[in-house]
């Protein structure tokens, strides 16, 4: 049977999710027996198999390949590729799932405007619902649009998942994924690179679970290494597709940026620092001034925190690159704790904290478990430890904070490194925080006790000339 479509579907540990996302395959407004479902079992140890096998049971377009061993998401893509019989193909992580539109409204798209890509929209999701806003990565687009040539939409380097796109035929022998982390950024620049036209549709979501559980959520040492390797792999492409090169450098400075983060931000051992200090070196091809400021114009709200670095790296030593850049500066672990205090009538005590581990962004979502307290007189929400900030809580009331400004300002600015609000919440059981944070430098510190000592010295004098005026 000739198919309209083919989806390769990888399948680890995600027993909890399979049924979700195989439920808004098969019922996908194109019809199942339309779509091939190529399922690669990835010698996963629980139950999703038994799961999947119970599709496969009741709609015969679902196809199942075992892995003898676990090969990893990016070999598991290759092999269920190999068996695809479609003149299309899209590829999901088994704990999503995606719009019932998304096959058919994409396959006529494609056929009409004769694209070798579409990408659609898609929103990324955390466990307790809450919808992430659009990011560097996820530019999720207002109206449909077709991109003949791509330098008419540099922006595009930057959508580097496998997951959102359909691929036609002509672009399947690009799609070679290595092993490792990070396996979509080379393979995606090459597709992009190779496509004539690229659709880009408004008008289907793939969503993304953010799975605090995932390999890309938990940073380890092997993690910065293979995004290490895979900035050495988007420089190899400069002989290649040079008229780009321009273009892929936007992805080698986000990933650049994302490494050195790690690294200063993560606690390392000396000998791993070192590592992945020597991985970088190895990996880094020439950053320009012009190539940052390109950045920087199209992306305008994302900061680059080490540019300084991204243009001096190769010139450092070792132990030279670790002591100017991380020993010698006081710098904010990646990794934070937020906590609630609850006062049960008693104050706030150790005994009531709650606390949650999480990695700091621009906007934080949060949740507290109040269930154990059947009387809640107050609450106290510490956004971080151990930090100089400034945040904004954006969906609770504010009844007071020891921020160095007003409650009342559009965010508050804490010179302690235990910052504080009192907020004034609806006690459910569960306490959902919004929140901005950013943290403070060196130089936005000087800047603030610059004013302060302004305003200090202004009262002083205008207290001293009524006081001379007075006698």
């Amino acid at each position: 049977m000739a198919y309209e479509i083919s989806v390769v579907i990888p399948v680890y540990n995600v027993e909890k999710y399979i049924r979700q996302c195989l439920d808004s395959v098969v019922n996908q407004s194109l019809g199942i027996e339309n779509i091939e479902v190529i399922i690669v079992n990835d010698a996963t140890p629980d139950n999703s198999m038994e799961i999947v096998n119970s599709y496969a049971e009741k709609y015969p377009s679902i196809k199942v390949i075992n892995n003898k061993s676990n090969m990893g998401l990016g070999q598991s893509r290759n092999i269920g590729l190999s068996n695809v019989t479609s003149d299309f193909v899209a590829f999901m992580d088994s704990d999503d799932f995606i719009s019932l539109n998304a096959f058919e409204d994409s396959i006529n798209k494609l056929k009409k405007s004769q694209a070798d890509l579409l990408i659609f929209n898609w929103e990324v999701f955390t466990e307790d619902g809450h919808i992430e806003p659009p990011s560097i990565h996820n530019q999720n687009f207002d109206v449909n649009k077709v991109i003949d040539d791509i330098h008419d939409f540099d922006e595009i380097f930057l959508l580097t998942s496998s997951w959102n796109k359909i691929y036609s035929r002509k672009l399947f022998k690009y799609l070679n994924y290595p092993t490792g982390y990070y396996e979509d950024n080379n393979v995606t620049a090459r597709v992009l690179l190779n496509s004539d036209k690229i659709f880009l549709s408004a008008d289907s979501t793939y969503f993304y679970r953010k799975n605090p559980s995932s390999i890309t959520e938990n940073i380890s040492l092997n993690n910065v290494l293979d995004l290490s390797k895979s900035i050495k792999s988007l420089f190899e492409l400069e002989d290649e597709y040079s008229h780009y090169f321009k273009q892929i450098k936007l992805l080698i400075i986000k990933f650049l940026n994302d490494v050195l983060f790690f690294l200063f931000y993560y606690d390392w051992s000396l000998n791993e620092e070192l590592l992945i200090v020597n991985e970088i070196k190895k990996s880094v091809g020439t950053i320009t001034e012009e190539d940052l400021i390109f950045f920087r114009n199209l992306f305008p709200s994302f900061p680059i925190f080490y540019m300084e670095e991204c243009l001096n790296l190769h010139k450092l030593s070792d132990e030279l690159f670790l002591a100017k850049y991380k020993y010698f500066n006081t710098l904010s672990k990646v990794k934070s704790q937020a906590s609630i205090y609850v006062d049960d009538g008693n104050g706030f005590r150790e005994d009531t904290k709650i606390s949650v581990d999480y990695v700091p962004e621009k906007n934080n979502h949060l949740s507290f478990d109040l269930s154990r307290f059947p009387k809640i007189d107050n609450l106290r929400f510490d956004p971080v430890e151990g930090d100089f900030i400034k945040s904004k809580i954006n969906n609770l009331e504010i009844t007071d904070a020891n921020c160095d400004n007003s409650i009342h300002d559009e965010f508050q600015i804490f010179l302690t490194l235990d910052p504080i609000y009192i907020i004034n919440a609806t006690h459910n059981s569960t306490l959902s925080i919004d929140f901005d944070l950013e943290f403070l430098n060196k130089d936005d510190i000087a800047i603030i006790l610059a004013e302060k000592n302004n305003i200090i010295s202004d009262l002083n004098n205008k207290s001293s000339q009524k006081r001379f005026r007075f006698f």
